[in-house]
């Protein structure tokens, strides 16, 4: 017991020295640009964009909440808000390849099973995508005028991006939703998948899809939650998507509202088709596409940056913040433990 104390302090210190080690090499590499951009904003726009990016992580901390809400009666907004902010600390820490196991792991820790944890990650990131593809056909049928004379070689690329997310959606939906797929599936699988990883990894992939299913089931009972999940979906990206618009009004105040709205829902759903970590590079290269024509490439790349700090970099710093205090905690147990060790073997 004293050695497992103790073993836990070092990991724990460890970890701190690690992730502090880390959020300078990414302070000082891939985010010194956009803070660099924040010292030279008004700070009045950098107040309102902070607060959209604020206000964005409390309503898809509700939108978690009414997934999570489902498995542990105790899940709470706050709750909800901290494991995004969780999720995009890792997401950064892991360079994007931890990002959906830390959201599982987060609900573990909350008391939700491993199983019910993967199908609440699998339906969080169905509504985000049903939200973005909703958002994103509304923008090209209101304001396809103009978009065709701004950006008319874009517009193939929007609808394959529409469809293309709304059948990985499908595909889910169907797998989550039909038993009888998911039988044949695994019959398919044992049939012709005779080396013990691939069979491991088909156990594995099984599992998951059942949890999924499992989840979605509970919740498509009750139609008025799912309404209420893709609600908190669509408000939360218009948090979002409004921030270009705060940055580049102040430059441009005949920037039709709308159609920088539409720009960014379209950068987004391009983004989430195109797999890079964490959706990084695809939507810079689409954004300024779309925006560099309408408002010139410095305030595009300003507005770029801005944006870039409120939806991955503030809550980024907010989980920073969060497993500090985490890890401090537990640190701190781990030092009583010890001490009550020591002070249970001197009076032995």
């Amino acid at each position: 017991m004293k050695s497992n104390s103790k073993t836990k302090i070092f990991v724990n210190i460890g970890l701190l020295v690690i992730f502090i080690g880390i959020l300078i090499y990414v302070m000082d590499n891939s985010l010194s640009d956009i803070f660099a951009q924040l010292m030279e904003t008004s700070w009045l726009v950098v107040a309102l964009v902070i607060l959209l990016g604020v206000v964005y992580q409390i309503v898809e901390g509700r939108s978690i909440k009414e997934i999570a809400s489902y498995f542990q009666k105790d899940f709470t907004t706050k709750d909800g808000f901290f494991t995004s902010c969780y999720v995009a600390f890792y997401r950064v820490i892991s360079f994007g390849t931890g990002t959906l196991l830390s959201e599982i792991y987060f609900y573990k820790k909350k008391g939700l099973a491993i199983s019910q944890g993967v199908g609440v990650t699998a339906l969080h990131m169905i509504m985000y995508k049903v939200a973005v593809i909703f958002l994103s056909v509304l923008g090209l049928i209101v304001q396809f005028s103009l978009f065709y004379e701004h950006a008319p070689k874009m517009i193939p690329f929007i609808l394959a991006g529409v469809i293309l997310t709304f059948a990985i959606i499908f595909s889910l939906l169907v797998l989550s939703s039909s038993l009888n797929l998911q039988v044949f599936l695994i019959k398919w699988t044992n049939k012709y998948f005779k080396r013990q990883k691939l069979r491991d990894w088909v156990d594995k992939c099984n599992l998951q899809i059942y949890s999924l299913r499992e989840t979605v089931l509970t919740i498509t009972k009750d139609r008025s939650a799912a309404i209420r999940i893709f609600g908190w979906n669509v408000t939360k990206l218009l948090f979002w998507y409004v921030i270009p618009y705060v940055v580049l009004v102040q430059e441009h105040p005949k920037i039709d509202f709308l159609l920088v709205l539409s720009f960014t829902s379209f950068a987004v759903i391009l983004s989430g088709v195109f797999p890079t970590p964490a959706g990084i590079g695809p939507f810079e290269f689409v954004y300024l596409l779309l925006f560099k024509p309408l408002v010139g490439t410095v305030d595009a790349v300003s507005s770029l940056l801005l944006y870039r700090f409120a939806s991955f970099v503030l809550p980024f710093l907010i989980g920073f913040v969060f497993v500090l205090v985490q890890k401090r905690r537990e640190i701190k147990s781990d030092l009583d433990a010890v001490k009550k060790e020591k002070e249970q073997a001197v009076e032995e």
